[in-house]
């Protein structure tokens, strides 16, 4: 997605997208340069139409296309309460967003992925996501490899990564140690980051190695309510947490915000 521009809609809860029931509407849009990848437009799309009247999910799904078009956007994203008022099916949030997040996080001496179960191979998300998360990874991790020791695969089918631990070991002498449910044995306290790609389940919180980075693919809402209740020494990480800072407190490479 290289110079190109990826769209956040997130909910603005409360707000009507109309003042009036026949003026204009309003979705605010504020630009965020990205370097090299491009720009960032984040978009409040407001809760109700009119009032405290509920949106027509293809007058919502109409409005979301058009801002994509008149933005030029190459790819988007929703907020995951966004996409269930819209009853559009949850993605994964581009691989930018990922980037993003996982800079933010220290080395990683000790890495623990959480990858798809049985119950998610066969399940809605399909075998083609399957693949193309297996193909994720090598991009992503790609470049922490050389400062990882440590590698603990967390599914109940490993068959499935033998190509990227395979490589991990061959490329960097990375061992991976295989199991079926987290612990902290697999991880040290502060060097320690876990990778969630599961889009469902628990975040596990008295397994996870204490201080560790807990980063979500998915930017599922009870895990991170979760950790926070439970574990106040975890630092939680996500796309829509990354973004909804960034949206609330915007930073230096500001460069457009307009109406």
């Amino acid at each position: 997605m290289d110079d190109g521009k990826l769209v956040y809609f997130y909910l603005k809860e409360g707000i009507g997208f109309k003042k009036r029931r026949w003026s204009r509407g309003h979705m605010p849009i504020s630009d965020f340069a990205m370097g090299d990848a491009g720009m960032l437009g984040c978009c409040g799309v407001p809760e109700f139409f009119w009032k405290n009247r509920t949106w027509d999910k293809g007058k919502l799904k109409e409005e979301l296309g058009r801002i994509l078009e008149e933005q030029k956007a190459e790819d988007y994203y929703l907020q995951p309460e966004l996409a269930r008022l819209a009853e559009v099916e949850e993605k994964m949030p581009p691989e930018i967003l990922l980037q993003k997040v996982l800079s933010q996080i220290p080395c990683p001496e000790y890495l623990i992925y959480i990858g798809w179960g049985s119950g998610h191979r066969e399940g809605a998300l399909g075998e083609e996501a399957f693949r193309e998360e297996r193909r994720m990874l090598f991009r992503l991790l790609e470049p922490y490899l050389t400062r990882v020791n440590h590698f603990t695969l967390v599914t109940d089918r490993p068959e499935g990564y033998e190509e990227f631990t395979d490589y991990i070991y061959e490329e960097y002498g990375i061992p991976t140690a295989n199991t079926k449910a987290m612990g902290q044995r697999f991880g040290k306290s502060g060097k320690t980051v876990v990778l969630d790609m599961r889009k469902e389940g628990r975040a596990s919180c008295q397994k996870i190695p204490p201080r560790a980075a807990y980063v979500d693919f998915w930017s599922d809402k009870g895990k991170r309510e979760e950790l926070e209740r439970e574990r106040r020494d975890i630092r939680y990480l996500s796309a829509v947490k990354f973004l909804d800072t960034l949206v609330k407190n915007g930073y230096n490479t500001i460069v457009n915000s307009r109406k």
